[in-house]
């Protein structure tokens, strides 16, 4: 199974997929293996092609029981009552974590949780990166959906010198493609400055004017 990077920009109103007129030669598509699956990573992969409950719409389901909220994170797992998806929404400062049944569309459970505070991950920027823009991460997942004709299976945010970006994993075949996107809007007029021992991910970034990642 490998994995390909590819960079997308969400445009509005329609948040539909296109590629944009490079100002550099594009540096093409970058395949390369995924890491060692885990054991139960088979099994996930096909219960999320049959499952009943999408990942969109797992996002729907979680960010309605708590209005007002946008999604930070959604991602798959196994439980004993089969695909489950763990969504994170928040708003004014505030997170909740949601277990949704990809069964039956169920609320398995639902609590107030901390906001995540580490090197890699800062959700207080996050959250008011989320402010600053329109589209959210439904936006993102339907168009990395479509672009890819597969079914997504992870997404999360990022902020990069602040800039916000649309991570999703879509299952496409046998195939696990990373989409980034970028929405309209995404710059913060304040960037935050970087947090105490935060590395720079090179695998992360889009290189200027060019459509996919290097």
């Amino acid at each position: 199974m490998s994995a390909v990077a590819v960079a997308l920009l969400m445009v509005q109103p329609s948040f539909a997929a296109h590629d944009t007129a490079p100002s550099a030669p594009s540096t093409g598509q970058e395949s390369r293996e995924a890491p060692s699956a885990e054991p139960d990573s088979g099994q996930k992969l096909d219960l999320v092609r049959s499952a009943p409950v999408s990942l969109g719409r797992a996002l729907a389901i979680a960010e309605t029981s708590h209005p007002g909220t946008k999604s930070l994170r959604i991602e798959t797992d196994l439980a004993a009552q089969g695909l489950i998806y763990r969504v994170r929404t928040g708003r004014d400062g505030q997170v909740w974590e949601s277990v949704v049944s990809a069964e039956s569309g169920t609320i398995v459970s639902d609590r107030s949780v901390p906001i995540r505070v580490d090197a890699d991950d800062d959700e207080r920027f996050e959250l008011v990166a989320l402010q600053s823009v329109g589209p959210g991460m439904s936006d993102a997942v339907m168009v990395a959906e479509r672009s890819t004709r597969g079914r997504a299976v992870l997404g999360e945010l990022q902020v990069e010198k602040g800039r916000l970006k649309f991570v999703v994993v879509v299952l496409a075949g046998d195939d696990l493609k990373e989409v980034v996107l970028e929405p309209p809007g995404a710059r913060l007029r304040n960037p935050p400055s970087p947090r105490p021992g935060a590395m720079p991910n090179p695998d992360r970034r889009i290189a200027p004017g060019s459509k996919q990642r290097s």
